[in-house]
């Protein structure tokens, strides 16, 4: 407790607005980080007459993949002509706290004038950063836990989000947000909508941005931040061919991907034939030996899951079924496919 109160002073919103605001969300396919910047973009163009642009970076695949969403602002009007990634931002939204650690080149650019915030289940003096990040403020939200409770589970992130962005941008009043939110989400229906604005204000009521003091943010040692891009080229490119992050990697965690709902194997349903694995992009299932030799299927390993639920649509019973992540047995979550591997890196 005294590392967590020496680490964060008292919650501090921002009181005043900057002539020039640089905002990056960084988020995992279909959590709406696009949506969010193009939200954010018009209430300050549209709504506050201010200068900017908002563009988004993503794969090709999208769902499940790394996505990166950027706005620009000029409170005083100013032309704004740059129309690349931004490397120094002001105000850095995490849609997911796994992101801190498969991706840490998302922290880039941080320094004591950064706001951050993140969603997250984990209570701010949890969370742990590499060495040397740096940051003003950081606001810990369980976005995906107040979409539930609300009967959001089939929506994006982006709605309490963008709410526990409120208090750190003074630039954008908290009306003229909310307006240009349910503007662009006018075609939803009159109840979907209700919902989605009692998230965005409730967001913006609990977020509670606290001060970090310098050079104690990291819970515990970890590697420095690199440089997105090599910073002499042909000197350490890596070589051509080689894939440094791969996809399939049996370390990766699609469980930022997912929306609240994973498919749930009904064992006295499933008759084995296998269908769920032909379709499954990501290979999710676990498999063993009777003791006539056939193969039977244990169950889902969701670590790998991303929730898009082709397996339900393909099973012939209905042996899978979608449920909220809160029901999923403790037993049915420890289920791994590398047991071996998830151990040595957690030691």
């Amino acid at each position: 407790m005294f590392e967590f109160l020496s680490r964060f002073q008292a919650p501090t919103p921002r009181k005043s607005a900057r002539t020039s605001l640089a905002i990056r969300l960084e988020a995992i396919g279909g959590q709406g980080a696009n949506s969010a910047g193009k939200i954010l973009a018009e209430a300050a163009v549209l709504g506050m007459g201010y200068s900017g642009n908002h563009f988004s970076s993503f794969g090709s695949e999208k769902r499940g993949t790394p996505v990166r969403s950027f706005v620009r602002l000029s409170t005083e009007g100013h032309e704004i002509r740059n129309a690349s990634g931004i490397r120094h931002p002001h105000l850095l939204v995490i849609f997911h706290e796994s992101l801190i650690s498969t991706h840490p080149e998302i922290l880039e650019g941080l320094s004591e004038d950064s706001d951050v915030v993140v969603n997250s289940t984990k209570p701010a003096r949890q969370l742990s950063f590499p060495t040397g990040t740096k940051m003003r403020s950081l606001t810990v939200i369980d976005a995906r836990a107040l979409s539930d409770r609300h009967g959001l589970r089939s929506s994006s992130l982006n709605t309490a989000m963008l709410g526990a962005c409120v208090p750190l941008l003074p630039e954008i009043p908290q009306a003229v947000l909310e307006s240009h939110f349910l503007n662009f989400f006018a075609r939803l229906p009159e109840a979907l909508k209700h919902a989605n604005q009692t998230v965005f204000r409730k967001a913006a009521k609990l977020a509670k941005p606290r001060l970090v003091r310098p050079q104690q943010l990291s819970a515990k040692k970890t590697e420095p931040l690199s440089a997105i891009q090599p910073r002499l080229g042909y000197a350490d490119a890596p070589i051509g061919g080689v894939i440094i992050n791969p996809g399939n990697s049996v370390l990766k965690d699609n469980s930022a991907s997912r929306k609240g709902t994973v498919p749930k194997l009904d064992r006295e349903l499933c008759f084995h034939c296998g269908y769920c694995d032909m379709v499954c992009p990501d290979f999710c299932f676990s498999w063993e030996r009777s003791s006539d030799g056939a193969a039977k299927l244990k169950g889902i390993d969701y670590q790998y899951c991303k929730g898009c639920q082709k397996c339900v649509t393909a099973c012939p019973v209905s042996a899978l079924k979608p449920v909220p992540e809160n029901e999923i047995s403790e037993a049915d979550r420890n289920l791994h496919l590398f047991p071996e591997i998830r151990e040595k890196k957690n030691e």
